[in-house]
């Protein structure tokens, strides 16, 4: 059969709970024998408030050291919580992490698919107008035009490494939460 604590115990239950229950009866008999003259009756009321004195030293000891002890107790408990929670978000932001660098890399790819349909959709615009610019019959227009087509060659080119070192800058740009 198993002596499970009272509810009112002051000892947690199952963490050392039978050297609480100990520490109680040490403290219990303690208080018995102040109640009770440890010698026969002193007639010298000095030597018995002395005896008393040597008694409450004994129990003002004994709550030292049971204090003490429930300290390291708790500090050892809470540097337990420490550690699991530590372990807990580490193990958390290196999954974060992980799935962080995945989304990145997998948008980065469908960024740079769609810059490639769009390069080609313009390089095929640009073959179609330098086509039409052979067709022109004034010096004046031709030039004017390919100075045109020269110049948007050069902005698309442009905005397209533009946007890549914007997005770069948001893959490695650093938020702290903290």
């Amino acid at each position: 059969m198993q002596n499970n604590p009272p509810a009112t115990t002051p000892y947690p239950p199952g963490r050392d709970g039978q050297a609480g229950r100990e520490n109680q009866d040490l403290v219990s008999d303690t208080l018995a024998r102040h109640g009770r003259a440890p010698f026969p009756s002193f007639p010298d009321w000095t030597r018995r408030r002395q005896v008393r004195g040597y008694l409450r030293k004994e129990l003002e000891k004994g709550f030292e050291f049971r204090l003490k002890r429930l300290s390291l107790e708790l500090d050892t408990a809470l540097h337990q919580v420490r550690e699991e929670s530590n372990h807990a978000l580490v193990t958390a932001k290196a999954h974060l992490r992980r799935e962080r660098m995945e989304f990145f890399a997998g948008s980065y790819h469908e960024m740079v698919e769609r810059f490639n349909v769009l390069t080609e959709r313009f390089l095929a615009s640009l073959d179609n107008r330098l086509e039409r610019l052979e067709r022109y019959k004034s010096p004046v227009i031709r030039e004017r035009e390919e100075q045109r087509l020269n110049n948007a060659v050069t902005t698309f080119l442009a905005t397209l490494d533009q946007l890549i070192d914007d997005y770069r800058a948001i893959i490695s740009e650093q938020v702290d939460h903290e």
